[in-house]
């Protein structure tokens, strides 16, 4: 693997494990066995490394929710969209966890993830009226908006929201993924409602899927893993 390749791999780890202001390029470098000057050779400084991570967590999101272009959507079709989800919420969990910061931090992070988000909830728009063109869904416009906004706030802000709660237990900042994968169970209550009875019928299924051994009580997220 190539030194660049290591270097990204590495601080993703350590972002995401120790949290990306906890971690400097020195911490970086000692960690690959480099020196500071071989990890500057590659990049400037964190920011262009965050920024790298980035735009490989952005294209990832933006390549996967594509719409089928031969057939309708299918609920196997929705079901694949809510894993890609969880799965780079959870593989690029630091930006998450740390937006605010990081985009506060960076001018050109802060453009780059207005257009990322953009874009994003626009696929989602169409993902969600493919839903209806489907007959998965039954939504007028306006009710697609509300609930496009609705799957955003939780999808940007579900790993601050279990940080918050990390810190409040004196818990160390990494983050369950059973945590996170409720945050996809909470989009699917959401969704739920407008949900045709074909859909309906495969629901129960996937909300056990992704619920897991815990209940529905909002507060088995501040007991973590004890079951009720």
């Amino acid at each position: 693997m190539k030194t660049r390749d290591r270097i990204l791999q590495t601080s993703l780890l350590m972002f995401n494990e120790q949290g990306e202001r906890n971690v400097s390029t020195n911490h970086i470098a000692a960690a690959l066995g480099i020196s500071p000057g071989n990890l500057y050779y590659h990049f400037s400084n964190k920011a262009e490394i965050i920024f790298d991570l980035f735009s490989t967590y952005r294209d990832i999101v933006g390549n996967s929710m594509v719409l089928p272009v031969d057939r309708p959507l299918t609920f196997d079709d929705k079901v694949h969209y809510f894993e890609i989800i969880f799965q780079n919420m959870w593989n690029y969990r630091f930006l998450h966890r740390d937006l605010e910061h990081l985009l506060k931090e960076s001018e050109t992070l802060r453009k780059e993830y207005f257009v990322f988000s953009s874009t994003t909830v626009a696929l989602g728009k169409a993902i969600v009226k493919g839903m209806v063109d489907s007959g998965l869904v039954i939504a007028s416009d306006d009710e697609i908006d509300a609930l496009m906004l609705n799957l955003w706030v939780i999808l940007t802000s579900w790993a601050s929201f279990l940080q918050s709660i990390e810190v409040q237990k004196e818990l160390p900042s990494d983050m369950d993924p059973w945590a996170l994968k409720r945050g996809i169970y909470q989009i699917i209550c959401l969704i739920e409602p407008y949900a045709t009875d074909i859909a309906r019928e495969e629901l129960p299924a996937l909300k056990a899927a992704y619920l897991g051994d815990f209940d529905t009580d909002p507060l088995s997220l501040f007991r973590g893993r004890e079951k009720s």
